[in-house]
């Protein structure tokens, strides 16, 4: 399975490549320092085979160097990795002499440049090639060693797998080869060359280095370090570095590489570093020793390798399953360490994962999935898989079908994401759900070479997802208002389901809050739920009546020898009972409902477990008994709301947003429903009458937009034609957000009482016309007058014209004047008779927005003429905010003559000077116009004031007293108030308020 994991992905991962530099610069780290010590070029050669093959994965060096003519190469040093089948070719190689371009190490003498061969058994350049296929040797790699331009030595390397050009680790091998150029040339000046070399090697490569003496103070750091850190040698030599670590962690990094530097020890750690940036990143920091001729430390050589990825990927990796596949790829990649590392990992995962190839053969099967399905990989084919392993379609039953399997499917090419499978076999009896992944596994080339499946068991998910779908059910029971047994035992049954050998039950308190009734026990015998039905509770009854009267739970571990069962113990034995639970189950306002009661066969306590399910059970139980007691309130509630509003003739109705409505029977005959027909919102509005219904539309809206409540009175239009008059009241309910959960009301048939009050309004407009024909007979004289005034001018301006026409002297402009005033004249005599018209004609109450002020100045111009008659003078004191009223133009003018008819009668005794009548207008609060009659005369009864506006009562000899009656009635039809009053000093004062029109009210405000 590694190998071709190796072959799939032949493309070196991040990860990989710092792992690789890690160890060519470890690899040069070694050769360089044991260079140091060798005496000449050909121990130098030894060392340097060794070291790279060890080192670097090869099987077999070879060390060529030309012969003293240098006409050909001889093989002058030799490693082997210790395997005996690689002596043949090792003879091969010491009888064999190279010259320029023959063979590898002639091909590179030659051409003084490396040269990689991936498959030597095929190279037709290579004289070695049937040793080497005996061998088993696959890749080789030849190296010049120069001194100037001169080949001095070629070293050989081979391996047994076939392995693709590697440019890093070529120049590694030419880089040790560099070192023993130097080491050839043997000078001082060459070991500076050889240690710039070393410092441009270290700057060229992707970590922090440093290098420090045999003490442990560092002298020198990479051109990395200063880019990352931002610091200068000045600051950081020494022990200055450690002003760049993390002050949680530099103390233990100190003390740990102090330990180092005393023992000589290779030393490797992992810390963070403050860049410039002032950014924490992670660093692997690894330090070696470099010794001196007497095994002395004389340096040490460091490197910090960025890990801060490494570690986020190691975290990503635990969070997220989804990546298990990239890691088990990237981790079966090149080295048998990586294959350790992936079979640690898969051993100790709690998922399962499988690997197939395409032939369908098992190549990994963890331990995680032979839990599972019950055994270990099995050599049979995909069809016979699900009847093998137990797997099954979520139904439990049907065995999934082989063609469809998550395994079979990525063999095929296919992604597979999240498919639920049941698996039961002898292990799992009782069946466990797995949650699978499947992708498939792809060469370099794209090629399909298996599939691989990872598998979680999603037992305790499923099991708590079926346990809460459980749960709604039961709500949904609840909500639906299906009976209360139905539901209590859904409910039992749901919780005997959680625990095998579960037995549950629920008993109710009765009404009388002493004893118990059956709840639901669908699996405990007959015999005890009948002799549980009716039992009293008490300190020392049971389980279940002590934990409703003590209201908290009770836990018998063994009924057999607790107190609390000893009138039930017999009974408790013949049944197998051997341990019950017990909680009281209670309402939201602690009222006490019922017990729920766990009941096993065996002698001990709830676990937690069943502790958990014994609150859901109690809180579930609560809710649908508390809902039946409430219903059973509500109706009781109903039947009772119901005779109360078929006695009021009331009908109720209930609106809700979604446009459904409900209606009770009385209002279904009120608005002419079938007693069957579904109704809307729409339908009851179309019962409003056309010329009503965007009123009572608007006012409706209005209420659930602002105030919440409204009221109106319309008419209703039946299919039959009839009208009929009605008051509807309602109010709109709202939840915690705003939001409006219905809108309920009453609404009551007024018919008969609008009639009525049609009868009523006809016989007081009746009145109040009389009572103005009795004005107009007392105003003759000053209504002839108002009239007489404007015909004689205009009479008389006649004649000046006619006498200016016959003496022939005409003057246009005078001319045009006198008929302009005569047009005047005649509308002035127009408009006095339009009033008397209009004060006697009987019409019908038609109102308007009134301008009090304007309404007020046209009376006293009206009576003018009266007031003249009877020395006396009329004022007005008129506000000019006072907001406008809706009324009856001739009724308020009706009142306003009354009133001042009446002021000017009262004052008939007094001299004229004192003769006085001042009317007023003034706004109160800008929502009541009020206007005031005042008079100087004798004044109201001191007694009772208001006895004026009694019927029949008068203070005049001649008087009807019927006047002020007649204006109090006009007055509060306009929804008004009319009061009288003795002034402070003498007289009267008639009040008039009337509620001012809706808009008015407004505009007053903003003008005061």
């Amino acid at each position: 399975m590694i190998s071709d994991a190796k072959k799939a992905d032949r493309s070196p991962s991040a990860e990989q490549k710092r792992h690789e530099s890690e160890e060519q610069l470890s690899l040069l780290q070694t050769i360089t320092t044991e260079l140091t010590a060798a005496e000449d070029l050909s121990s130098a050669l030894e060392v340097v085979l060794r070291d790279v093959c060890e080192k670097t994965g090869w099987v077999l060096g070879h060390a060529w160097v030309p012969n003293p003519p240098g006409a050909a190469l001889d093989l002058v040093s030799t490693w082997y990795c210790g395997d005996g089948e690689l002596k043949p070719f090792r003879t091969v190689s010491e009888a064999s002499h190279f010259e320029p371009g023959v063979g590898l190490p002639g091909r590179v003498w030659e051409s003084k440049r490396p040269a990689w061969v991936e498959n030597v058994t095929d190279d037709p350049n290579f004289p070695r090639s049937t040793a080497a296929r005996t061998a088993g040797l696959k890749t080789g790699v030849g190296i010049p060693i120069l001194s100037g331009k001169k080949v001095i030595a070629v070293l050989e390397f081979f391996m047994r797998e076939s392995r693709a050009h590697n440019e890093r680790l070529l120049n590694v091998i030419a880089s040790v080869a560099g070192q023993l150029d130097l080491l050839h040339r043997a000078t001082h000046a060459e070991a500076a060359t050889r240690e710039r070399q070393f410092r441009t090697l270290a700057n060229s490569i992707s970590q922090l280095a440093w290098m420090a003496d045999g003490e442990g103070y560092i002298f020198w750091y990479n051109d990395r370090w200063y880019e990352y850190t931002g610091t200068t040698l000045e600051e950081m030599k020494g022990w200055g570095w450690q002003k760049v670590h993390h002050p949680d962690e530099v103390d233990r990094v100190v003390e740990r590489i102090k330990v180092a530097f005393a023992t000589g020890q290779p030393w490797e750690d992992t810390f963070p570093l403050r860049s410039k940036t002032g950014e924490y990143r992670w660093f692997l920091s690894r330090a070696l020793p470099i010794f001196d001729a007497e095994g002395k430390v004389a340096r040490w050589f460091g490197t910090n390798t960025d890990i801060t990825k490494q570690r986020e990927l190691e975290q990503a990796l635990r969070e997220s399953r989804d990546q298990l596949e990239q890691k088990v790829t990237r981790r079966t990649a090149e080295f048998s360490r990586t294959n350790e590392i992936l079979r640690s990992i898969l051993s100790n995962m709690g998922d399962a994962v499988i690997v197939a190839d395409k032939d369908n053969n098992f190549l990994v099967f963890n331990p995680a999935a032979e839990r599972m399905f019950g055994k270990g990989a099995m050599e049979s084919p995909p069809a016979e898989w699900s009847h093998h392993y137990g797997l099954y379609l979520p139904d439990k039953v049907t065995p999934f079908p082989h063609d469809q399997l998550p395994m079979t499917r990525s063999i095929r090419g296919e992604e597979v994401d999240n498919i639920e499978m049941f698996v039961r076999n002898e292990k799992a009896p009782h069946g466990l759900w797995t949650e699978i992944i499947g992708r498939p596994l792809r060469g370099a080339d794209g090629d399909l070479l298996g599939g691989v499946i990872v598998c979680r068991d999603i037992t305790q998910i499923k099991e708590e997802e079926f346990f809460r779908a459980g749960q709604s059910r039961v709500l949904e029971m609840i909500a639906a208002d299906a009976p209360l047994a139905e539901v209590l035992t859904s409910l039992v049954l749901l919780m005997e389901g959680q625990a095998e050998g579960l037995r549950c039950s629920i008993l109710l308190l009765n009404r009388d809050g002493k004893h118990v009734r059956h709840g639901a026990a669908p699996n405990l015998p007959e015999a005890y739920v009948k002799a549980v039905d009716g039992a009293p509770i008490g300190p020392c009854n049971g389980s279940c009546g002590t934990a409703m009267f003590t209201r908290k739970p009770v836990i018998v571990t063994n009924v057999m020898t607790d107190p609390l069962w000893r009138d039930y113990r017999d009974l408790a034995r013949i049944c197998g009972l051997r341990a019950c639970w017990s909680t009281p189950i209670l309402s939201p306002q602690g009222e006490v409902l019922g017990s729920f009661a766990m009941y096993r066969q065996e002698t001990r306590g709830p676990k937690p477990e069943e502790t958990r399910l014994t609150e859901i059970a109690t809180h579930i139980a609560g809710i649908a008994i508390d809902r039946q007691r409430q219903q059973e309130v509500l109706r009781e509630r109903d039947a009772r709301i119901s005779v109360a509003a078929e006695s009021a003739d009331l009908a109720f109705w209930v609106l809700y947003p979604e446009g459904d409505a409900w209606m009770s029977d009385k209002g279904r005959r009120i608005y002419g429903f079938d007693s069957n027909l579904p109704l809307t919102c729409d339908l009851i509005l179309s019962r409003v009458h056309p010329d009503e219904r965007a009123a009572v539309k608007a006012e409706y809206d209005r209420a659930c937009a602002l105030r919440g409540a409204f009221e109106t009175e319309h008419r209703l239009l039946l299919p039959y034609g009839k009208t009929r008059w009605v008051i509807m009241r309602g109010r709109c309910l709202r939840d915690e957000h705003g939001n409006i959960l219905e809108t309920i009301g009453v609404t009551l048939d007024v018919s008969a009482q609008k009639q009525a009050a049609l009868q009523l309004q006809v016989q007081r407009e009746e009145m109040a016309h009389r009572n103005r024909v009795a004005l107009m007979g007392e105003m003759t004289a000053s209504f002839a007058h108002e009239i007489n005034q404007p015909l004689t001018a205009i009479a008389n301006k006649a004649s000046a014209a006619r006498r200016f026409l016959d003496r022939g002297n005409i003057d246009p402009v005078l001319l045009r004047e006198l008929l302009l005033e005569i047009a005047a004249d005649s509308q002035r005599a127009g408009e006095v008779m339009r009033g008397i018209r209009s004060l006697v004609r009987k019409e019908t109450s038609e109102q308007t927005l009134l301008n009090l002020n304007a309404i007020i100045s046209d009376t006293v111009r009206l009576v003018s003429s009266d007031v003249l008659n009877r020395e006396s003078v009329v004022t007005t004191e008129l506000d000019p905010n006072v907001p406008g009223v809706q009324g009856t133009l001739v009724q308020i003018q009706q009142v306003l003559l009354n009133l001042i008819i009446n002021a000017l009668d009262a004052m008939e005794t007094l001299p004229p000077a004192e003769r006085r009548v001042i009317v007023s207008t003034r706004s109160d609060k800008g929502d009541v116009a009020e206007f005031t009659v005042r008079d100087f005369g004798t004044g109201l009864p001191k007694d009772r004031p208001d006895k004026v506006f009694d019927h029949f009562f008068s203070t005049k000899q001649k008087g009807m007293g019927m006047g002020l009656a007649i204006v109090r009635s006009i007055i509060e039809a306009h929804g008004g108030t009319i009061s009288g009053e003795n002034a402070p000093d003498r007289g009267a004062r008639m009040v008039v308020r009337l509620p001012a029109a809706r808009g008015e009210m407004q505009k007053s405000k903003a003008a005061a």
